[in-house]
């Protein structure tokens, strides 16, 4: 059942966080305000290590770039963290920190959640950027020009 009428939530770039060898795209994204609060960008960091080391869970090539989005919506704070594998998969995690627990980010996706529509823009943009800068350009791929390609949107 439909609670709710479909609304426009703001995707906003945050930064190209650096983590050891990987750079990670940082998402926001929103039912309350223009960003996510700081704190929350700041509890996902701190557990990014964490959530990376499931990048060995598949024997594939990794190219140490991923994608973190968090969204805040009505459960709490949603972070979905992703990254390339084997040229052309992505491998997604997903995490939830309730309201109730801001800074306890748990592992949510084992439950079989992927994505909302929200979410699923930035990992369309990611996908269209991923081919123009990386999959056509197999001998040369450009990992700059697609670590600089980020969303801004309404959506």
């Amino acid at each position: 059942m439909i609670k709710e009428n479909y609304k426009k939530r703001p995707v906003r770039f945050l930064e190209i966080y650096k983590h050891g060898d990987w750079q990670i795209k940082i998402y926001s994204i929103s039912a309350k305000n223009e960003f996510v609060q700081p704190t929350t960008v700041d509890f996902a960091k701190r557990d990014v290590g964490k959530w990376l080391n499931s990048s060995t869970i598949y024997p594939l090539d990794t190219y140490k770039v991923a994608t973190l989005i968090l969204h805040e919506g009505k459960e709490g704070c949603f972070a979905i963290i992703n990254w390339w594998i084997d040229e052309n998969m992505l491998q997604l995690f997903v995490y939830l920190a309730t309201n109730e627990k801001p800074d306890e980010f748990v592992l949510y996706s084992d439950k079989g959640i992927i994505t909302c529509v929200w979410e699923m823009a930035v990992l369309w943009f990611e996908r269209n950027a991923w081919i123009e800068h990386v999959l056509v350009k197999a001998s040369q791929p450009d990992m700059n020009a697609y670590m600089n390609a980020q969303l801004n949107a309404d959506v």
